[in-house]
């Protein structure tokens, strides 16, 4: 059973300018992920940064504590508590041209009871989408 699921959109943006929303989205993340009602930074250093986020949806709330880790042009959300999954998230830019770069997100998550993969497409369209839309009209 494959155990990730990616989603991959064009964005009409430079790698440069796609690169530094993706460190805006560390810190501020309720502009890339749908949902987001609560952020608080733990700790950063300059090799990782921990976050505890808290997603509202119409029938629950999720606190989630992450250590993120970015490289360029890669941002790894790792998922260090939560309440019933385990698991990461990847953000990939790659450049396709100078004002056009591929942003590619990756997910990789599991149900902590059984072990099985607990992938959402949905979610990480909705989440690709939103960055998207976030990066180009700041352009």
């Amino acid at each position: 059973m494959e155990t990730t699921i990616s989603h991959t959109e064009i964005v009409e943006a430079s790698i440069q300018d796609v690169w530094q929303h993706l460190l805006y989205k560390i810190d501020q993340p309720q502009h890339f992920v749908p949902n987001v009602s609560g952020v608080e930074i733990l700790e950063k250093n300059e090799a990782a940064t921990m976050r505890k986020m808290t997603l509202t949806m119409p029938t629950e709330s999720v606190t989630i504590v992450e250590k993120i880790t970015a490289t360029p042009y890669l941002v790894k959300f790792e998922i260090r508590e939560h309440p019933a999954l385990t698991g990461y998230v990847d953000n990939l830019a790659v450049p396709i041209d100078a004002h056009t770069t591929r942003l590619t997100y990756t997910m990789c998550w599991l149900n902590k009871e059984t072990n099985v993969a607990a992938n959402n497409m949905d979610i990480l369209k909705a989440a690709v989408n939103k960055s998207k839309q976030y990066i180009e009209q700041a352009n």
